[in-house]
């Protein structure tokens, strides 16, 4: 209910008395909407005093960092889902260049960063909500977020609506490309068009051979659009088998989880295929964890090649779960596994990604970013969206995606690279002019006039099982 609705709620509660007031008051606590909840088939909670889809407004976007930030900061939002999602290494990542950003920005005098974050773990409603918060309450510029094309699309048409732009750092998904708006949808995660070929690379070409390749993927769009990518990019493959499963967060979990229990019976009962092509998000874990013991006594055993969204620290944790037989078969069953992502600079020569993982580890000791495929980008997608902030002086949500446009020259050799120490001066240089790119962590950044990626570096990764930790080489 906005704000104008509870006036007039307040308004007709004064002439009616406390007895008339009550019919007006649905709940005063989220166990009060229970028996609605049976009526609408899916978890209601109470907000100002009614019962709404979704967690109310009051109890999203919580945080705003660095705490204390002054009233005349500039509002950037951030989407999360670090409950059952994999975005904390993520979100840490973007703090630490909101912390980088904000010293350059008060030494030149000008306002500093807010970011204000949306944690939107309980519910799919959640994610279309907390960006409406973002823009309509908080006055965000930008957000920086969410995870996963899916995500992407269930704000995607309030995002067109209202005209804030994005920057997500890992939906990947070909169909955002086709979304019909310009300068609204970037991302620093490169599109499926370009991973599905890498990935298809990875299978064992006996595999194809001898057409025994298996498809499983989560069923939305980044499952479905990189299935597309990697069939395109070899026509001869014939899936022996192709099922697809959902995934779904809060209240959908249950649902979900057993749509995929389902898919997996259906799969494991089946004769096993000298590779699976396995394309997860967040139920990589509990994909893997069902798939133990599929597979591995055929000859040649059954490889499993994955995605990005399956490099998480909840597929490691896997190998510290259960007794010795049991850590001992699952060390045996990821020892197969190994999959591509997008990759990151190593080898840059102002040692940017090395920067980016010394000043993490000095934030935060003991946590290593390189667990998440996507820290790196996480950190290159703030950059971009401070960059365009500090160039666009007098900040509005066209002129932030007016100056993101002005990286849109991959092969530029004036390149702006991200960091503390050259922050401000990329801000006026991008603040000057466009044909530019942006030198980040994950490698050479720039933007079609769409917003997607012009480039990507891809890795391909595996599991050391005894030391609990993932290998990454360049992708051939």
């Amino acid at each position: 209910m906005n704000k104008n609705l509870s006036w007039v709620s307040l308004s007709v509660c004064a002439l009616l008395g406390t007895t008339g007031c009550k019919d007006l008051v649905e709940c005063e606590a989220d166990l009060d909407c229970q028996d609605k909840a049976a009526e609408f088939g899916q978890k209601l909670f109470c907000s100002e005093n009614m019962c709404v889809v979704g967690s109310p407004r009051a109890s999203l976007c919580k945080e705003i960092y660095p705490a204390g930030a002054p009233a005349s900061s500039t509002v950037i939002g951030t989407l999360v889902n670090t409950v059952t999602g994999s975005d904390q290494l993520r979100l840490q990542a973007v703090k630490l260049a909101v912390d980088e950003m904000n010293t350059g920005l008060t030494a030149a005098g000008k306002p500093p960063v807010a970011l204000h974050v949306c944690e939107t773990s309980a519910t799919n409603a959640d994610m279309l909500k907390s960006y409406q918060v973002l823009v309509n309450d908080r006055h965000a510029v930008a957000v920086i977020g969410p995870s996963g094309s899916g995500n992407v699309s269930l704000i995607s048409a309030e995002v067109i609506r209202l005209g804030v732009p994005i920057m997500s750092w890992s939906a990947s998904s070909r169909t955002i490309s086709d979304l019909p708006a310009a300068g609204l949808f970037f991302r620093t995660a490169p599109s499926d068009l370009l991973q599905g070929p890498v990935l298809e690379r990875q299978i064992p070409r006996t595999a194809v051979t001898a057409k025994s390749v298996g498809i499983f993927v989560v069923d939305d769009s980044y499952g479905q659009g990189l299935r597309q990518s990697v069939l395109g990019a070899n026509t001869t493959i014939t899936p022996t088998t192709s099922l697809t499963y959902k995934e779904g967060t809060g209240s959908d979990e249950a649902a979900a989880v057993q749509t995929l229990n389902n898919a997996l019976s259906i799969l494991t009962k089946q004769a096993a295929p000298q590779a699976l092509v396995a394309v997860t998000n967040n139920f990589s874990d509990k994909v893997l964890a069902g798939l133990v013991g599929y597979g591995i006594s055929t000859n040649p055993q059954m490889q499993i090649v994955m995605s990005d969204g399956a490099k998480t620290t909840r597929v490691l944790d896997l190998l510290s779960v259960g007794s010795p037989a049991e850590q001992a078969a699952m060390k045996t069953h990821l020892a197969r596994v190994y999959g591509t992502a997008p990759g990151v600079d190593k080898n840059n020569a102002n040692g940017i990604y090395n920067g980016f993982l010394a000043a993490f580890g000095a934030r935060w000791p003991g946590v290593d970013p390189r667990t998440s495929a996507f820290s790196a980008y996480a950190y290159d997608a703030a950059y971009a969206v401070g960059l365009a902030v500090c160039a666009a002086g007098e900040v509005t949500p066209g002129r932030v995606s007016e100056f993101l446009l002005h990286f849109n020259a991959a092969g530029s050799a004036d390149k702006v690279p991200v960091g503390q120490s050259s922050f401000l001066n990329g801000c006026n240089k991008l603040a000057a002019a466009a044909g530019l790119s942006m030198q980040g962590a994950t490698g050479v950044v720039s933007f079609t006039p769409h917003g997607d990626r012009e480039l990507g570096l891809y890795e391909r990764w595996s599991i050391d099982v005894a030391n609990k930790v993932f290998i990454s080489n360049p992708a051939m």
